[in-house]
């Protein structure tokens, strides 16, 4: 089990979870996520996704489609098949073609590309998170010119 990396210790910043096997990737949402002040829930799989949705019940979980125990798309469904977490709004992140309609038929509340930009990637989970967006802080400067 994956423990949460609390970002702001103390807060009442909401969890995000992340669910991809891709260690960059985590990397680049964690650093990318600092800027919203959230705390944060990474996992590999989706069975480790999900037993960390139960746990911590997120605002915002982001799921790749392409993970090595289940497809993204069914765990995004299952997910929404719970009503203990009817309010948790998710993201499919995927490298391969964009399926908007599985995403759409899944539950899923938006559609990630990868490679994605920071600051489009920002925008579309403050969206998400909506009034569980902590203020922000500005944007570090290694993000900002890497975005």
């Amino acid at each position: 089990m994956v423990t949460p990396t609390p970002l702001h210790p103390g807060s009442r910043s909401p969890y995000v979870l992340v669910v991809d096997d891709d260690e960059y990737v985590h990397g680049a949402l964690e650093a990318a996520l600092r800027v919203l002040r959230v705390n944060l829930l990474t996992a590999r799989t989706a069975a480790e996704g999900e037993a960390l949705a139960f746990q911590y019940r997120p605002s915002l979980a982001i799921v790749d489609v392409g993970l090595p125990d289940r497809d993204g798309y069914e765990l995004t469904a299952d997910l929404r098949r719970s009503p203990a977490l009817a309010g948790m709004r998710i993201l499919i992140l995927t490298g391969q073609s964009p399926d908007a309609t599985a995403a759409r038929d899944c539950g899923a509340n938006g559609l990630i590309l990868k490679p994605f930009r920071l600051h489009h990637f920002l925008d579309l989970a403050r969206e998400q998170l909506g009034a569980h967006a902590p203020e922000e802080q500005r944007l570090p400067a290694i993000l900002a010119r890497g975005a």
